[in-house]
């Protein structure tokens, strides 16, 4: 019974051991041989390359270990990111609050208040008696003089004005933009000019007069002068009296303020109100600044006392809602910034396991033995390598880290998102705008994320939790480099709109700590005034003459179109290395420092990395790089404090053994290093290093000084061919500092390669007005030879000829003729024609033909009567509405000019030949460029040049509007319009930017961001609707940047509220831009409206000819030319397109690959 009962508890034992059993998984990693070795299965991941490395070993078992860790903890952090991501996604939509709240409704858009509102105070709300400002009613001639207040005064302080603000103390360099009106006494009687002239005269017979040191502050602020207007307002302060003081008070703070010193200005203005509670402007001017600097409940305390005191007061009800609106708004955003700042907190230490365990992987797989050749530098690869061997799903866990790569790159990257969403006041809105719109962005391209970023496997990451130690150092590999290309998304307000420019400074420099490298003295500041006066080609109306082009011509470069490196030394900003690199680090320059060197290697960007990998993005533009000495010039004027001759023979290695040394010692801010490090690089010929040096420079560069590192960024990328890289970094450059020389010439070398002409001339005149020996006159020479090539493109306009010269060359004296847009140019054979050649010549015999046949009479065409039209004149409705009779009279022209219209006389353009005009194939080389060529001298130096003398110049100066595109409203129905409702049937689509009118148009109001002048346009359209030159101005804009309908829409409703003797101006450059886009049947119906408007006008007889010589109906496009020189037997276009017209027709297009007329058997 015993043993049955032992046996019995023996199998219960036994049957709980087996079923406890049944669920272990040995590791079937690892196998016993025959003779009891212990070793890895043939395909597990322990079967190591080295399998008697005992290190690599336990290490391969420790990555194992943490590659499993890492992806669950991975895979919790993902879930909270995404958690947070979604919440971003609605907390950033602020439409619920501006669309519910009843303040933001009765507020209306926010974007439209300006919060740098000022007025001109003249001193009428005190009640100040007339006789005191000595007006009078000025004469002709009363408008030279300018009140120059530091010159009527001295003033070197006064303890009213404030002296020890920071905007005092550096009132030289303020900027503000002009304010747009005179004051409310002076614009009925005066102009500008007048009013300058006034306060002039009255300051000189009174120098101590409060009131007219008042006047003529606002006179400067109307010029948007802010240094003379705050030498003129500091007066006005130290002589009002106590009752008159707050007016003063007033424009100091409203300068101080549009010159975004608003922590000054609100000083000022405090005083002003100080001095007179009961004037409501004082309240509402310090509301707008308490508003710009956050301080929303002081804005509103206001506000509200400025409505106590003048409740009629429409502006101040508007801002009060607005004030209103944008606090309920912050309260919001202040939520928004809290889940940003634990996102941002998460993503970097989601980023920083992410990079520990990919390279944990990588370096698994590298110990790990394969099978068949396995590229462990691919990441990619190593992530579905790992899914296998761990039946995990590492593959997507690594597309969502990289979705969180974009998201932090924009977070704190170079856009730097977070810290626009740290700003306060009211323009802090627009981060929130700016956060909507990245993740739309985001979530747009979320799937493309690996495509664009790759983690940097060199990094040394700080990772805290439970992640085993190897117990040899991870392999680090030099041939795995970071690898990104960030998505090319940049929120729109990097471009301020109606923001201050926040003094901000940045983490990563400490200014104070290196203070002895900055002196503080730029050496061309943004407010430095420029000479016009000294250089030829300012003074000399016909630069450059033929004589001085033979002159100058052996010092032409050799190849004017090839790239010339250039570098912005520090020293042009304030910025002094003194001995940095000789005593700074113990080794004095006449010393040779101790070996071994060591380069100066930079960390590796991940950016820079797209353009130096070993298949980079494909070059935009070849031109040869010719390298001058001046980047050795100046990393030798580095090493030797100056003294170039100390140091000609120290080797280069050398040289970058320095500057790694002091990277060591940390003896100087970063980006000055990097930047240096660069321009070493770039001595040695390694672009790719010297990129990876300037892109870390610019993360970490002290805003002031960022343009140092961007223009030698823009000339890098010039070097390498990356054109679109290059234009982003110098205009950013640009915007920074108007006239450095080394900004600038990037500017013209980029706009050279575009065969921008006019801006590429632009830019380099302004290197030689301001460094005349730059590049020790290299640019001089480009800027000589350059001006002898393109001097008649430029200067077309200004040519002149003797009474009997006939010329048809496009380009006299080049014999050059161009594409419509001023590039692709040829060189041609068409010759000028003296008198004394007249009889033979081809022009003359075109514009002198008769009929030979007997039979035939004399024809009325041959005569270009021009009397033929005055009946239809006669004859055109008053009104633009009566449809039906305007519509009889342009169709019974049309018959006319159809009968009319053999411009080869009776015998017609069919039967005549070559011979017939002496006219030789040779003759007629790159014809069929001319028409396109001549249509653009047209288009902008007759029409749009002409039509913009009266563009007013405060479009400007007017700050941006929130919209893009301007936004032109036809005043009535189209279709009871005969004008509107011909237009109305334009094709609109389709239309492509025309590069090269672009800047022309830019040119005309000197202002060369294409998309911000858009913005100001729309601003000027918006508040003068029915101001007909605003509307051409929107049409221009939009035509020559492609947006056909909206060019469309412009150029009618401009013809609709336009003068009648001025609305031909837009049907003309509506037709001109028609040409240019290839739209030539509507082209040729825009050409006819206009023509029917004023039929005895040259440009419209030129526009209707070009349209006919584009379809190909040469017989009505040559009776046009000749019928245009009529009124004006010197229009050089007509004569060239009559010349070209005629080889068309008779030679073919060969662009179209159209063979020559045969002769008639």
């Amino acid at each position: 019974m015993f043993r049955g009962t032992l046996s019995m508890k023996f199998m219960v034992v036994l049957w709980l051991f087996s079923l406890c059993t049944m669920n272990i998984q040995a590791s079937t990693h690892w196998m016993v041989t025959e003779s009891g070795l212990i070793q890895p299965r043939a395909e597990s991941p322990f079967e190591m390359t080295r399998p008697y490395d005992l290190l690599a070993f336990l290490n391969q078992d420790t990555r194992w270990d943490n590659i499993i860790n890492l992806y669950y903890d991975l895979s919790k952090r993902q879930d909270l990111i995404n958690q947070l991501w979604d919440d971003i996604k609605k907390k950033s939509d602020l439409s619920a609050v501006s669309t519910k709240n009843e303040d933001c409704i009765k507020a209306g858009q926010l974007n439209f208040f300006d919060w740098y509102a000022s007025f001109l105070e003249d001193g009428k709300s005190k009640k100040i008696p007339d006789e005191e400002y000595l007006l009078y009613k000025p004469a002709f001639g009363h408008d030279t003089e300018v009140p120059d207040c530091k010159k009527i005064s001295s003033l070197t302080f006064s303890m009213f004005a404030f002296e020890h603000l920071e905007g005092m103390i550096q009132r030289e360099n303020l900027t503000a933009t002009p304010e747009l009106a005179l004051p409310e006494l002076i614009s009925p009687i005066m102009t500008v000019d007048q009013f300058g002239h006034w306060a002039a005269l009255c300051l000189k017979k009174n120098s101590s007069s409060w009131l007219h040191y008042n006047m003529a502050s606002l006179y400067w602020r109307v010029r948007g002068n802010a240094p003379k207007a705050m030498e003129c307002s500091r007066r006005a302060v130290h002589y009002a009296p106590r009752e008159y003081k707050d007016v003063a008070l007033l424009s100091l703070g409203s300068i101080l303020h549009r010159s975004k010193k608003t922590e000054d200005a609100v000083i000022v203005l405090g005083a002003a109100v100080d001095h007179d509670p009961q004037y409501h402007i004082n309240h509402f001017i310090l509301a707008t600044a308490h508003a710009v600097l956050g301080e929303f409940n002081s804005s509103l305390k206001h506000l509200e006392q400025c409505l106590k005191l003048s409740p009629g007061f429409d502006l101040a009800i508007r801002y009060r809602y607005g004030m209103l609106c944008h606090i309920a708004l912050w309260q919001k955003m202040g939520v928004i910034k809290g889940i940003v700042d634990k996102l941002r907190e998460e993503l970097i230490a989601y980023n920083g396991r992410e990079g520990h365990w990919l390279k944990s992987q990588a370096a698994f797989l590298r110990t790990m033995k394969h099978v068949k050749e396995f590229d462990y530098t691919n990441v990619e690869l190593n992530c579905e390598k790992m899914s296998e061997l761990t039946g995990l799903n590492i593959k997507d866990l690594k597309k969502s880290g990289d979705k969180n790569s974009v998201i932090q790159y924009f977070l704190d990257g170079p856009v730097s998102l977070g810290e626009k969403l740290e700003r306060k006041g009211v323009y802090a809105i627009e981060s929130v705008f700016s956060l909507q719109r990245l993740v739309k962005h985001i979530e747009k391209h979320a799937n493309m994320a690996s495509n664009f970023v790759q983690p940097d496997l060199t990094k040394d990451w700080d990772i805290d939790g439970q992640i085993a130690k190897e117990i040899g150092p991870m392999p680090v590999f030099p041939d795995m480099i970071p690898d990104v290309k960030i998505p090319l998304f940049e929120p729109p307000d990097t471009k301020p709109e109606f923001r201050p420019a926040p003094e901000t400074k940045s983490s990563n420099s400490n200014v104070d700590e290196f203070i002895d490298y900055f002196d503080g003295h730029i050496l061309y500041p943004s407010t430095m005034k420029i000479n016009r006066n000294i250089e030829d080609f300012d003074r000399e109306h016909d630069w450059p003459s033929s004589n001085f082009c033979k002159e100058a011509a052996p010092k032409f470069p050799e190849n004017v179109e090839a790239i010339f490196p250039v570098f912005l030394p520090f020293e042009n900003k304030g910025v002094r290395l003194k001995s940095l690199l000789t005593e700074q680090i113990g080794v004095p320059a006449n010393e040779e420092h101790e070996l071994p060197w060591h380069p100066p290697l930079c960390p590796q960007d991940k950016e820079a990395s797209f353009f130096t990998q070993k298949k980079p993005v494909k070059q935009q533009i070849s031109n040869e790089v010719v390298n001058t000495g001046f980047l050795r010039q100046k990393l030798l004027e580095y090493v030797g404090e100056g003294d170039v001759d100390a140091v000609k023979r120290m080797q280069d290695v050398e040289i970058g053994h320095r500057i790694y040394t002091a990277m060591q010692l940390k003896i100087a801010p970063n980006w000055i290093l990097y930047t240096l490090s660069s321009l070493y690089w770039r001595v040695r010929g390694n672009n790719g290093n010297a990129l990876h040096c300037l892109m870390s420079a610019t993360r970490i560069v002290d805003p002031k000084y960022k343009d140092i590192v961007l223009t030698s960024l823009a000339s890098i990328y010039l070097e390498m061919g990356y054109f679109d890289e290059a234009l982003q970094a110098a205009e950013e450059s640009f915007r920074m500092s108007l006239y450095e020389p080394a900004t600038n010439f990037v500017l013209a070398e980029l706009n050279m390669l575009k065969k921008h002409r006019n801006t590429h001339m632009f830019h380099l005149k302004q290197v030689i007005r301001v460094e005349p020996n730059f590049l020790g006159g290299l640019a001089r020479n480009l800027l000589n030879g350059w001006g002898c090539i393109l001097q008649q493109i430029n200067n077309i306009q200004e040519v002149e000829y003797s009474d009997g010269d006939i010329c048809t060359q496009v380009e006299p004296g080049v014999n050059m003729v161009c594409e419509k847009d001023g590039t692709n140019c040829h060189m041609t054979n068409i010759q000028c024609f003296s008198s004394r050649e007249r009889e033979s010549s081809t022009l003359a015999r075109m514009l002198e033909l008769k009929g030979d046949d007997l039979k035939s009479p004399p024809s009325s065409p041959d005569q270009m009567d021009d009397s033929m039209f005055d009946a239809f004149i006669e004859n055109m409705p008053l009104e633009r509405n009566a449809r039906s009779a305007h519509q009889q009279n342009y169709e019974s022209m049309i018959r006319s000019v159809d009968t009319a219209l053999k411009g080869c006389g009776p015998r017609g353009c069919r039967d005549i030949q070559p011979e017939d005009l002496s006219l030789k194939d040779e003759d007629c080389t790159y014809q069929h460029l001319q028409l396109g060529y001549w249509l653009h001298i047209i288009n902008f130096r007759q029409i749009l040049v002409d039509s913009y003398e009266r563009i007013p110049a405060e479009i400007s100066a007017l700050s941006p509007s929130h919209k893009k595109v301007p936004d032109c409203k036809i005043p009535w129905d189209p279709t009871d319009d005969f004008f509107l409702e011909r237009l109305s049937k334009v094709e609109a689509e389709g239309w492509e930017p025309v590069l090269s009118l672009m800047h022309q148009f830019a040119e005309v109001f000197d202002f060369y961001d294409y998309v911000t002048l858009g913005t100001k346009i729309a601003k000027y359209v918006d508040s003068k609707p029915r101001w007909w030159i605003g509307l051409l101005a929107a049409g221009w804009w939009c035509g020559a940047g492609g947006r056909g309908s909206c060019a469309v829409r412009c150029f009618a409703a401009a013809h609709a509220l336009a003068p009648a003797q001025h609305a031909p101006h837009a049907l003309r450059a509506l037709a001109s831009l028609l040409h240019l886009q290839s739209k030539q049947k509507d082209a040729k119906a825009v050409a006819y409206l206009s023509f029917y408007t004023t039929p005895k006008n040259k440009i419209d007889a030129f526009l209707v000819g070009v349209s006919h010589s584009y379809l190909s109906e040469y017989e009505q496009a040559v009776w046009m030319y000749r019928y245009a020189l009529t009124f004006d037997d010197k229009f050089l276009p007509a004569k060239a397109c009559l010349h070209a017209t005629m080889c068309l027709m008779l030679f073919g297009d060969p662009s179209k690959g159209e063979k020559p007329k045969a002769k008639p058997t």
